[in-house]
């Protein structure tokens, strides 16, 4: 043999070696939850990466699992839906919150076809917020991987996903996680995300550092609201995290709108006949008039409609099966215009987080209305959450703006401070500026 030939072949035995020795300690290490082999105290079995990738854990949770039953949307389902709510399909088991911060329609779309061709689902609730159904062209966050999740009936996404698995476990960025991961064991960081999917708010808003703890939730729920304002004068949704492991690029556009997906998911689980809950996320007045400060309130409506049109037509297409139900919590109600705390105090609200984000007694009386249940001691208040119809939306939509102008009456000074936000944020754009805001998970 050729001493030229004969350095190639040790050369890519050597590299082949090292890329098989880095696969199998990023598979034993396993900092992103990838497949969960092997969970040693002290070596891996706290997996900060996860944490910041979300994405991709739950892509391989969802793999391992294979729930009957998800929950999709942002992270306000993510954090205030628990799978455990007694009013689930009682047979639809395992179930799984599926959703994840900054969630596109798209995004959910592709996780659902992914939770199907891994569990047969039964049961899907999806949380949409007031800016999804619109028709925007549809989009995906940097760190969103479609090569780690399946297609139903689909060899080659088996043959993607393994190419997929693949390129993760062979990565710099990975090694470098597995490596972070063996080092952090004693760092202390409280667990949030629970084994279901949740995450747990009670553990998340409370760790050391977090503002939530450290300046009162009165300051926290404040700087959520010069956040969404903010991102809505610059137009544009939450800050994606940078990914920690590069993906793939970027998949060409398909030219389908945020709302059209919204249509393929409708259409998806009729086809595959799971039954499909939707309702809009109840977040603070707060939010709504912010919305409504930055001229946001008519595309707010017209996405409402928009959403009973679409479902009135799946209707019609099916005229022997039960209509998919639509409820919008995201109204003006004693849970959404619950008071804030007094300047300075460090009295947590009983509904929300922050102006976002509600707490899990809400997400249970969204349950609650979404499954018809009544339970002793936990009683969704009467004018939390309207069913829209074809018949109900216009007037929905009027009584909700005669709500906002008693909000607006009973609250003058929320809304003057509001509205000086607005302002000032718009000031800084057009001064070529930006706001300097700092965010959380």
């Amino acid at each position: 043999m050729k001493p030229a030939i004969k350095y190639c072949l040790i050369a890519a035995a050597t590299a082949f070696s090292l890329l098989c020795g880095v696969a199998a300690f990023n598979t034993v290490v396993d900092p992103f939850g990838m497949y969960r082999l092997v969970e040693i105290r002290g070596f891996n079995s706290h997996k900060p990466a996860v944490y910041h990738r979300v994405r991709l854990s739950k892509a391989y949770d969802v793999r391992r699992i294979k729930p009957r039953a998800i929950v999709l949307g942002t992270s306000r389902s993510h954090l205030g839906l628990r799978p455990s709510h007694e009013g689930w399909d009682a047979a639809a088991v395992p179930r799984y919150n599926l959703a994840f911060d900054g969630a596109t329609t798209k995004e959910m779309y592709h996780y659902l076809l992914h939770a199907h061709a891994m569990g047969q689902l039964r049961q899907v609730v999806l949380g949409l917020d007031t800016y999804h159904p619109t028709g925007a062209p549809a989009s995906t966050r940097p760190d969103f991987d479609a090569q780690i999740l399946a297609e139903p009936h689909s060899l080659s996404s088996t043959a993607r996903m393994i190419a997929g698995d693949l390129r993760l476990l062979t990565s710099l960025d990975t090694l470098k996680a597995s490596v972070a991961t063996i080092r952090s064991q004693d760092d202390g960081e409280p667990e949030w995300f629970a084994s279901d999917g949740q995450r747990l708010g009670e553990v998340f808003f409370r760790r050391p550092g977090e503002n939530f703890r450290k300046f009162g939730p009165r300051a926290y729920f404040e700087e959520i609201d010069r956040l969404e304002v903010g991102f809505k004068t610059e137009g544009r949704g939450p800050a994606p995290r940078k990914a920690a492991v590069a993906g793939p690029a970027p998949e060409p556009s398909d030219n389908e709108t945020s709302l059209g997906y919204i249509r393929r998911i409708v259409e998806f689980c009729r086809i595959e006949h799971i039954d499909l809950y939707i309702f809009i996320t109840p977040e603070h007045a707060h939010q709504m008039e912010i919305a409504a400060a930055v001229g946001a309130w008519t595309a707010i409506e017209n996405g409402k409609r928009d959403l009973v049109r679409l479902l009135a037509e799946d209707a019609a297409r099916h005229p022997g099966e039960p209509p998919i139900p639509l409820y919008d919590f995201s109204g003006y109600s004693s849970v959404t215009t619950e008071p804030l705390p007094d300047p300075g105090s460090r009295e947590e609200m009983k509904y929300y987080w922050d102006s976002s984000h509600f707490k899990e007694v809400v997400g249970d009386y969204v349950f609650d209305r979404l499954f018809s249940l009544s339970r002793p001691g936990r009683m969704a208040p009467p004018d939390f959450g309207l069913r829209l119809t074809s018949d109900t939306v216009d007037l929905t939509l009027e009584r909700i703006r005669f709500d906002q102008a008693i909000y607006r009456m009973n609250n003058p000074d929320d809304i003057a401070v509001i509205r000086s936000l607005v302002d000032g944020g718009r000031q800084s754009k057009e001064g070529g500026g930006s706001l300097a805001l700092a965010g959380n998970p």
